[in-house]
């Protein structure tokens, strides 16, 4: 059997009309099968680092808001309680190379917070809800604003 083709045996086969046919709907289906495969291919498992949406950026400071709130309305002398929490943006979330397998998760770091209150207007409440907050997300105080609510 022979292993190797000649030309010339190629443009004999392009001269029959059949073998053009195939070789047209050959060539057409591999087109359509890599475009539809890009389509419809899923990768679940992202690659490399991904930053958080700002989606996920507003629902993870609407739960650090709501948690914070509660814990700072059990202070004494705090009384009812608004917090506003931002966040920097440089959150992470890294899983291996070719692999589903979560290697770590970053949160975005809390860049200032926001506390009103009733009470806010005393130092001693003042300086209770600031230290609360300093030390839970483990920021400056400078980074930290407390007002009394009317």
């Amino acid at each position: 059997m022979k292993a190797v083709i000649g030309f010339g045996e190629i443009k004999e086969l392009f001269k029959s009309e059949k073998a053009v046919r195939i070789l047209i709907v050959a060539g057409a289906a591999l087109i359509i099968m890599t475009v539809l495969g890009g389509i419809f291919a899923r990768n679940d498992k992202p690659s490399g680092k991904s930053a958080f949406t700002a989606a996920e950026l507003t629902a993870y400071e609407h739960e650090l808001e709501q948690r914070l709130a509660g814990i700072l309305s059990d202070i004494d002398g705090v009384g009812e309680v608004s917090v506003m929490v931002t966040l920097d943006t440089s959150g992470r979330t890294e899983y291996g190379k070719n692999s589903d397998m979560l290697i770590s998760v970053s949160a975005p770091a809390v860049r200032g917070v926001i506390v009103v209150c009733g009470g806010g207007e005393s130092v001693y409440v003042k300086e209770k809800v600031v230290d609360a907050v300093s030390g839970v997300f483990g920021i400056s105080t400078t980074r930290i604003s407390v007002a009394g609510s009317h």
